[in-house]
């Protein structure tokens, strides 16, 4: 057994190997990490960091121009070349970036915003500098989640707000096990997504709850546009668009008859305040 590094619960092997599971928060991580920055085949970065996100970025926006009208300075964790950021600025706000990857984080630069390359918690950021902070699917990917998560609280300003998307570990979890059973092998398709850390809806709120934030909010994700990952195999880039979105819709069928506790969306939207 060892201690949770979200909540402190204990942890033991999980069904898959290589994986730990907590029995309290159902955090599911790698025993061995991996590489911090993730490397893709050529060509497939446009998708993946800009037209697989676009609309993603505009519901994100959307939501903190409503639940902070007076804009301000928005920190984006994990900015790649700076689309996020620049739709922000775009709509008024001062925005701000946090990129490790240096070639990512030059041309996150061009755009005009200051861009720190170092992990959040090792940037030096003023406290209370920030009234907003967004972050998409870098948690999985951090040396430390309870820490950046900690910082981020230390960054806001009292009432400002965190706006993240994770991968549901829930989701995938479930996909990998059929995937190495085979049955996606003739098709080709290859959907689960681990990282070093895979969150469930509890394991979110216990991350925030437990650096400090307030009203904690979870919902299921509208899905990436297309195949951006190229993991549909033989389907296809609009077949596995479309596969996504009905997906999609039966998860929030699942949300709503459910009354909020199944989410089976492959990603997560979580909202918070300090």
């Amino acid at each position: 057994m060892s201690a949770c590094p979200v909540c402190g619960g204990k942890t033991a092997a999980a069904a898959l190997p290589g994986l730990l599971t907590c029995a309290d928060c159902g955090l599911t991580y790698s025993t061995e990490k991996h590489m911090p920055v993730p490397v893709y085949a050529p060509g497939l970065e446009q998708d993946i960091y800009v037209s697989a996100k676009t609309k993603l970025f505009k519901t994100a926006l959307d939501w903190l121009d409503s639940a902070l009208p007076g804009r301000g300075r928005l920190l984006d964790l994990g900015c790649a070349g700076g689309e996020l950021l620049r739709a922000a600025a775009a709509r008024g706000w001062r925005g701000e970036g946090v990129e490790i990857d240096a070639r990512l984080a030059d041309l996150a630069a061009g755009s005009g915003c200051a861009v720190h390359r170092r992990p959040v918690e090792e940037c030096g950021l003023d406290g209370g500098a920030c009234e907003a902070v967004t972050a998409f699917e870098v948690f999985s990917q951090m040396a430390a989640p309870a820490a950046a998560a900690a910082e981020i609280f230390r960054l806001l300003k009292p009432g400002g707000a965190v706006y993240m998307r994770e991968f549901n570990a829930g989701f995938h979890l479930a996909l990998l096990r059929l995937q190495r059973g085979g049955l996606f092998k003739f098709l080709g398709l290859r959907p689960a997504v681990l990282h070093d850390f895979n969150f469930t809806p509890r394991s979110l709120r216990a991350l925030l709850e437990g650096a400090g934030f307030r009203e904690v909010r979870i919902s299921n994700s509208p899905p990436t546009s297309g195949d951006p990952y190229r993991t549909g195999g033989r389907l296809g880039g609009f077949s596995t668009g479309l596969l996504k979105f009905l997906y999609y819709n039966l998860a929030q069928a699942l949300w709503f008859l459910s009354s909020g506790r199944v989410y089976a969306g492959s990603s997560l939207i979580v909202t918070a305040r300090k």
